[in-house]
């Protein structure tokens, strides 16, 4: 080397015994520690460090053994993108004698570390923040999935805070004011737009930040355009969306001239009635295909609140441990810190839950095209779609469910689920605001030979004869004008007749509504989202097998099995192959469903050819992105599955339940992973009898 090592090696006995006293109160920490010595040229000059010490986290995170960093350089083990790049850094921290934190790659993980100075060289701590920068980027790609739906919409929407100012406005608002987004983003909506003042716009909206409520108006925007507004204030912020109606306001001018032509001669009137009824023929199949939007329009409302109410405390919490476990970093003995941290982690996991069971529900809905009719718990579905519609549901009523024992059905579940939430949210319809703990919304099971009957019954104002013989016509509506197209029961009624079922009202005015649901009975379990396992137990421990491309999701395996069972983790499927011709003595198989070039139904097809005893050892593992090839396997395979993120406890007890291995310990071993032919591009054969992904 170029350099000489003119550091003074200091190796008085206090020091020997201070660095000893460092190596074990640090060997067992979860955080990596090490301690640098400076590396300097024949002038003096920092031009490298070398290792004294380091405990077994921070070799970890480097990809060494504590015993192969003693001694040698940074330069050698660490790239210029990772730790290997941060001498001047470090040289810094030396020759100012002031800390200093950077942020940077190692691997696959990212680290923060916080350098002090020590001697002639550093203490150095380290800490995985992979994680963290994980979670932000969710947030970040989840507010950015938002501002392209908001974009992308027809409709004009905005916000403002508490104080008027602007806080989003989507391109079709910019547009309707005349203004860019840029000349009205943080103005006061007031001075950006004076043209509003004194308008009913102003009033409405004065009205809904004072009271809190929500409201819905129509407005003329310029001489021969109309929206219809809707407006509602959540958490000091008030939104406000609207729709271009001119259409709608220009059908309503010709109706009206057409009955006042009426008076002045039947046969013209009725030559125009014909002409007109053609054309509101066609509006209203342009007003049918809108209606599945008009749906999704309500449920955005209530999704964004159900994830972004827990979202807001999950990276709240989230970022208060950071700090406190900072602090605790500096000052080990606060315990205070520490069981503050440990509280906000907590509360963030009950967050991120809530945020996976609505993620769970939207996945459920999207479904809503498939076809196919299987056996359903008719609860299961009723309590989705009552997780859908709370929002609708929670200022206006309480809810009671009355639930009998009863078989499944065969339907089709998400659109089962559609049903049940139009007759939720128009219960909802049929109360007022403000008044939930006189009302009740009342859900009902029972069984009546062939047939399970679900009811759903509000307490609202009912309907009248006339009304209720209507109820079920399409384009038929006791709403306002502009608050609703009628077309909900009866898409509902469609629905459940292509499941060869009946949907019946019944009323009282002044007594509220009951909707019936009659579907035929079908004695098969219903298929169960994930697996279903008996509760953890104490046994022997188990040896798994955990295949998965991501290795952040295989770390965190490990970290739940390996406290009791030897866990082994492999990257792709050919390593899942390769390793299980050579050792097949394991009594779990975690294996991820979608992975690059060889997927989890790769494996096991492969699998079932030269080692089919294997097979009743998988367990499959989803996130929820299912090609048709998947979902087709899934349906055809009686294996377990959990769908990411799963809960720790499912994990265990599936490990626990594992069927007997018997005698694959002692099994012959089998061919390779390099006997398998090479792919020769995307959908080719991966062996016989293998399809490609």
């Amino acid at each position: 080397m170029s350099e000489t090592d003119t550091s003074p090696r200091i190796h008085s006995p206090g020091s020997d015994v201070l660095l000893s006293a460092l190596e074990e109160a640090e060997r067992h920490q979860p955080e990596g520690c090490m301690v640098l010595r400076a590396v300097r040229d024949g002038s003096g000059r920092i031009t490298d460090f070398e290792w004294i010490w380091a405990n077994p986290a921070a070799a970890r995170a480097l990809g060494c053994s504590p015993e192969t960093l003693r001694g040698r350089r940074l330069r050698e083990v660490s790239a210029d993108d990772g730790l290997g790049g941060r001498v001047d850094v470090l040289r810094e921290v030396v020759e100012t004698g002031r800390p200093a934190a950077d942020s940077f790659p190692e691997g696959e993980a990212w680290l923060q570390g916080t350098a002090v100075p020590l001697r002639d060289g550093v203490l150095l701590r380290l800490r995985d923040v992979t994680s963290a920068l994980r979670v932000e980027e969710g947030v970040r790609d989840t507010l950015a999935w938002v501002r392209d739906v908001l974009e992308g919409t027809p409709d004009a929407f905005f916000t403002v805070d508490a104080d008027w100012r602007v806080t989003y406005v989507n391109h079709q608002a910019a547009a309707i004011s005349g203004r860019t987004q840029e000349q009205l983003f943080r103005r006061v909506l007031w001075e950006a737009c004076p043209e509003l003042l004194g308008t009913r716009m102003e009033r409405e909206l004065r009205r809904v930040a004072t009271d809190g409520a929500s409201t819905t108006f129509e407005v003329r925007v310029s001489p021969h355009r109309w929206h219809e507004v809707h407006a509602w204030c959540s958490n000091g912020n008030l939104s406000v969306f609207g729709t271009d109606i001119t259409g709608k306001k220009h059908l309503e001018a010709e109706r009206d001239m057409l009955l006042a032509r009426e008076h002045s001669g039947r046969l013209e009137a009725e030559a125009l009635v014909q002409q007109r009824t053609e054309e509101l023929v066609a509006a209203r199949e342009r007003l049918v295909r809108t209606e599945k939007l008009a749906m999704a329009g309500q449920l955005a409302a209530g999704v964004s609140h159900e994830i972004n109410n827990p979202l807001s405390y999950v990276t709240g919490n989230i970022q208060f441990a950071v700090e406190q476990l900072e602090m605790l970093a500096q000052n080990p003995g606060d315990t205070e810190a520490l069981s503050e941290a440990l509280d906000a982690l907590r509360e963030a996991r009950e967050g991120a839950e809530r945020i996976r069971v609505t993620v769970r529900d939207l996945q459920t809905f999207a479904r809503a095209d498939e076809p196919h009719l299987s056996p359903v718990d008719v609860h299961g579905a009723l309590e989705f779609s009552l997780s859908m519609a709370m929002p609708h549901l929670r200022y206006r009523a309480q809810v009671e469910r009355h639930y009998a024992t009863v078989p499944t059905v065969m339907a089709h579940e998400a659109r089962l689920g559609q049903v049940f939430l139009q007759l939720l949210v128009n219960a909802s319809h049929a109360l007022p605001e403000g008044d939930a703990e006189r009302h009740r919304i009342i859900l009902t099971s029972r069984a009546e030979g062939a047939w399970v009957v679900v009811e759903v019954t509000d307490t609202g104002h009912g309907m009248a004869p006339e009304v209720l013989e209507r109820v079920f016509e399409p384009f038929f509506t006791t709403r306002p004008v502009g608050s609703g197209t009628g077309l909900g029961l009866s898409t509902a009624l469609g629905l459940v007749r292509s499941m060869r079922g009946e949907l019946t009202a019944t009323s009282t005015p002044g007594g509220g509504s009951t909707f019936r649901v009659r579907l035929p009975t079908t004695y098969e379990d219903a298929r169960p989202a994930s697996a279903e396992v008996a509760p953890e137990k104490d046994g022997e421990p188990r040896r798994v097998l955990v295949v998965d491309d991501e290795p952040q999701v295989a770390a965190v395996l490990r970290r739940v099995l390996g406290g009791r069972h030897e866990v082994v983790l492999v990257h792709s499927g050919r390593e899942a192959l390769d390793l299980l011709a050579r050792d097949e003595a394991f009594d779990r198989i975690f294996c991820d469903l979608m992975m690059g070039e060889v997927t989890g139904m790769d494996l096991y097809a492969e699998l079932g050819r030269r080692q089919p005893e294997l097979l009743s050892r998988f367990v499959f593992m989803t996130g929820g992105g299912f090609t048709e090839r998947a979902r087709s396997f899934l349906q055809t395979v009686p294996l377990p599955r959990i769908e990411k993120p799963f809960e720790p406890g499912t994990v265990r007890a599936l490990v626990e339940c594992a069927p007997p291995r018997g005698g694959l310990g002692n099994a012959p071993p089998r061919a390779g992973l390099e006997d398998l032919p090479p792919r020769a591009g995307p959908g080719k054969p991966l062996a016989r009898g293998v399809e490609g992904k």
